[in-house]
């Protein structure tokens, strides 16, 4: 069956619907994350010794990136390869030094992705979320860099229980942009819209309070260093739309700066509106965004204005899939630069 846009279906029609449960309903969670180390998919020496002056970093959801095997004949390995070129291409334009990318099936999946640029990556990992017993339908986080990554940690969610569990883990990793100065990143992939709207924003708030806590024990771990946080990825919120301003996602990081809030929706779209269904014709959405940490908005290190490349969504067929047509995803990738 061709793919639902679900991405603003669930956001617009779940954040509007009235809860099914009762106002006293406790999305209680029990257990700890997982802290796992991530698959090594690529480390070679061809790397850059040092960020320099600046530091590109971009967020992509490739939309069901899969590599084509054992997907039936909606998605071959002759489409898997061709959507990889397709999305090698955005990258390539955009030419970051770090990519977090989200739905990403797995190793080979990333590996297919990387070989397809001109200029691939020297260092790959991708996270392991949960349990075959879970899921068979994998939506992992990767990051390829041409720099050198420490503190690399998948933070699994999958061995925690409860309602109010949120979905799939957190990707975390650090690069150094001086001598004892480290940007501390969280690749992000949270919970979607589909359901009970209070079940998604406590799973999705839990996510990023656990994000929050992890950040303060590294910089707790290591008070030697100086630490400029930053939280990058598919949020499937977009505070400045109507029917999530009382979404309560962002809370554990309301002191840190949300780069998008109060953009216009012209620039900051993500998520455009795809046409062909009336019943899918939705209003244009942020969801990918970078949230930082105030030490990123002063200097010596300071972030600059977040951008969207407004390529690769097909916008006039809802049912598009990737590596069909022109279309590689329902989301437009994001990027910014940090510079000295």
């Amino acid at each position: 069956m061709p793919q639902m846009n679900w991405k603003v279906v669930l956001a617009i029609t779940a954040a509007l619907a009235i809860s099914a449960h009762a106002d006293d309903v406790e999305w209680t969670v029990a257990g700890k994350p997982v802290f796992e180390t991530p698959i090594t998919v690529s480390e070679t020496s061809d790397a850059k010794e040092a960020v320099g002056s600046s530091l590109r970093i971009c967020t992509y959801n490739i939309q069901d990136f899969s590599d084509g095997h054992g997907d039936g004949r909606e998605r071959t390995e002759d489409i898997a390869i061709r959507h990889a070129g397709m999305a090698a291409g955005i990258l390539a334009e955009i030419s970051p030094d770090v990519v977090v990318l989200e739905e990403i099936e797995g190793s080979q999946a990333i590996s297919q992705l990387n070989r397809s640029l001109d200029d691939p990556y020297p260092f790959v990992y991708i996270t392991s979320f949960g349990h075959p017993r879970h899921d068979d339908r994998k939506l992992n986080i990767a990051v390829l860099s041409r720099l050198p990554l420490t503190g690399l940690k998948e933070i699994d969610f999958q061995e925690m229980e409860g309602a109010g569990r949120p979905p799939r883990g957190l990707l975390r990793f650090a690069i150094s942009l001086e001598e004892k100065k480290y940007l501390l990143v969280y690749a992000v992939h949270l919970k979607s819209n589909w359901g009970d709207r209070e079940r998604n924003e406590e799973k999705r708030r839990r996510a990023v309070e656990i994000l929050r806590a992890d950040a303060r024990r590294v910089q707790a771990r290591y008070p030697a260093s100086e630490w400029e946080v930053m939280m990058i990825g598919d949020t499937n919120v977009d505070p400045d739309l109507p029917s999530f301003a009382e979404d309560p996602t962002f809370d554990p990081v309301s002191d840190w700066y949300d780069l998008w809030r109060g953009v216009p929706i012209a620039e900051r779209t993500t998520v455009p509106t795809r046409h062909g269904d009336p019943m899918q014709e939705f209003p244009p959405a942020s969801f990918d965004r970078i949230i930082v940490s105030p030490e990123l908005k002063e200097k010596p290190w300071v972030v600059g204005e977040p951008k969207s490349l407004k390529r690769g969504v097909n916008t006039a067929d809802v049912s598009a899939t990737g590596g069909n047509g022109k279309h590689i995803s329902d989301h437009y990738p994001v990027y910014v630069d940090i510079s000295r």
